[in-house]
């Protein structure tokens, strides 16, 4: 299943769910889960290579290329501002951090080979330098997700449901530090979404490695 599919699902997911939990009028919180469960139901397609690796027309490279470098470029002087500047509001510093990492991952993820899985592995080294300055663990954790996935095999420890409590834990810690219920379970049940809707494809997805390298599927 192609990353649109997995971005598709865990936006609409997250956004439905967070219609449960928004205030009545607030449409920028249920864009909020929207985002975050997009970012969770592509975040197991980070190890490589995989499905998303096509090949790309020069339009599609240069719009990728393009992600990358504004990306990483966003990261460098929102670090930078971070630093000499002291009045930004916490939460539009967050949301300004997790566009462009958004935006990084993004161009990075149909890419291969090692530069790309290095590339991948320094923005989550750059999130958790930055949440450990901030002493935000779930930003550590999540940092350290994104330096270890690109260099596991694809569909392998990603794929299985020994992820998801972390993930969950991740989640919740986002959670306490906005006040903002509920997002630690959409980011636990859109990850869930990614390994159901690759278990519908040929391949399946072996949910339970290392125990088993048994692959499991769904047939609609």
């Amino acid at each position: 299943m192609n990353g649109k599919t997995h971005l598709a699902i865990g936006a609409v997911i997250g956004g439905a769910y967070g219609l449960f939990h928004a205030p009545v009028g607030e449409l920028d919180t249920i864009l909020f889960f929207a985002g975050i469960g997009g970012f969770s139901g592509l975040a197991a397609d980070l190890d490589g290579p995989s499905v998303l690796t096509r090949k790309l027309t020069k339009v599609s490279r240069a719009i990728h290329t393009s992600l990358i470098v504004v990306g990483l470029s966003s990261l460098l002087v929102l670090g930078w501002l971070t630093y000499t500047e002291k009045s930004f509001r916490p939460d539009w510093l967050l949301a300004a951090f997790a566009a462009s990492i958004l935006a990084t991952l993004l161009g990075l993820l149909v890419s291969r080979g090692f530069w790309r899985n290095a590339l991948v592995s320094l923005v989550g080294m750059m999130l958790a330098v930055y949440g450990f300055g901030q002493g935000w663990h779930w930003l550590i954790g999540l940092g350290a997700f994104v330096v270890i996935a690109p260099w596991l095999s694809h569909r392998g420890l990603t794929h299985t449901i020994w992820v998801i409590p972390l993930w969950g834990w991740i989640g919740f810690g986002l959670e306490r530090q906005l006040s903002i219920d509920g997002l630690g379970a959409a980011a636990m049940l859109t990850y869930l979404s990614h390994i159901v809707a690759d278990m519908f494809t040929p391949a399946g997805v072996k949910v339970l490695y290392p125990l088993t390298k048994k692959k499991f599927k769904l047939k609609l």
